[in-house]
């Protein structure tokens, strides 16, 4: 990743989503590996998401978010798809991520996805109803 796409995945991320940490550049340099992202055909991002291992077993999707101007081209789906492969590719078992419980298009891709949502709490730094989603990625025998 270079810092052309580092900045544009930290501008998508500050616009489209209702964060608490701002996310510049070097934040998303840092951690580069972790993110999955697409490329529009001018060569900007057009959607991103970034995937985190949190056990030995446990992968989270954290802000998933594709750009308005290319909405409904099947960029978050596709990411989503990467991101599972990803983490079964190094052995993951679960996924999860958090939705804000206003956010009714995540919901619903996630809900395509197979994921489901396991419990809800309340975020007071973002005055949020935030729902737990997971998917198990490698079943019980």
């Amino acid at each position: 990743m270079d810092e052309k796409h580092a900045e544009q995945i930290a501008e998508l991320l500050n616009k489209q989503n209702k964060l608490v940490v701002h996310y510049d550049a070097r934040k998303v340099l840092q951690s580069a590996e972790n993110y999955l992202y697409e490329l529009a055909e001018s060569g900007d991002v057009a959607a991103c998401l970034e995937l985190k291992r949190v056990q030995w077993y446990q992968f989270e999707v954290d802000h998933l978010t594709v750009h308005s101007d290319y909405l409904r081209r099947g960029h978050g789906q596709r990411l989503l798809d990467q991101a599972e492969q990803k983490a079964m590719t190094e052995n993951g078992r679960l996924l999860q991520c958090t939705i804000r419980q206003d956010n009714a298009a995540s919901e619903g891709l996630f809900t395509k996805c197979a994921f489901s949502r396991v419990a809800q709490f309340y975020y007071p730094l973002s005055g949020n109803n935030v729902g737990v989603w997971q998917k198990v990625i490698s079943p019980a025998r």
